[in-house]
């Protein structure tokens, strides 16, 4: 028989049942197989461990977690202050712009406009923090000051104000070469003291290594390459050296 013709037969086969069952109808449960068969068990999903972060493997438990933040920027504006009481987990780099930029004005216009955030770069060991959501735990503990992390130690971040800055009025200043003594403020992050910075400035700042570290630093956050950035610190600083 052909598979045609055995499809044939058993079409017409099917064709004289009925299509639908009778209300009177009743199943065979003998003809039912009496083991059914099952699915096996499915594992019930287990939720991934939280990863733990730098900070958390290097704190002790107990420990403090706040820590006492410097910022300090040596010129254009000179000025330091200093942040108690710090929380090491929650406070970012947001803050600590929102906290320089409470103390400056703008020295574009003659009104006193604070400098927009974007032109305030903070920095740590002489190099550019990238991003406005990084805490202050994340950004010691990505430099490897893992001792830091304990809290109830200091720590210093430098200020750099893009176009430069003038320090508000009631902040610390510096006049006639001494620093104005400013009462102690409270802010949102901590208790702050604030003093001047006192050093070296004009073209005794440019024979600093300093100054260049950071010129080469900023080079390299704005061209994104370090090679480059190298480069035209050389540029810049033999123009200078061959213009005295």
């Amino acid at each position: 028989m052909s598979e045609l013709a055995f499809t044939k037969l058993f079409v017409s086969a099917l064709d004289s049942r009925p299509i639908k069952l009778r209300p009177d109808y009743v199943h065979d449960q003998g003809q039912t197989p009496r083991g059914p068969y099952t699915l096996p068990r499915l594992q019930p999903p287990r939720p991934s461990m939280p990863k733990k972060s730098s900070a958390s493997k290097s704190a002790n438990p107990g420990s403090s977690k706040s820590i006492t933040v410097t910022l300090k920027s040596a010129r254009n504006p000179a000025l330091e202050f200093s942040l108690s009481n710090t929380p090491l987990a929650t406070t970012t780099v947001s803050d600590l712009k929102d906290a320089v930029r409470e103390r400056i004005l703008e020295t574009t216009t003659e009104a006193d406009n604070k400098v927009p955030l974007e032109k305030i770069k903070i920095l740590y060991k002489k190099k550019p923090v990238t991003g406005t959501g990084k805490t202050v735990a994340e950004i010691v503990g990505d430099a490897g000051d893992q001792e830091l992390l304990a809290g109830g130690k200091d720590v210093e971040f430098g200020v750099m104000v893009m176009g430069g800055a003038r320090v508000a009025e009631g902040q610390s200043q510096v006049q006639g070469g001494e620093a104005e003594k400013v009462p102690e403020e409270t802010t949102g992050v901590g208790e702050t003291t604030v003093k001047a910075a006192v050093g070296p400035s004009g073209e005794a700042v440019l024979e600093m290594d300093a100054f260049w570290d950071d010129l080469q630093g900023y080079l390299a956050q704005r061209l994104k390459d370090e090679d480059v950035a190298k480069k035209m610190r050389g540029v810049f600083k033999e123009a200078w050296t061959a213009s005295r």
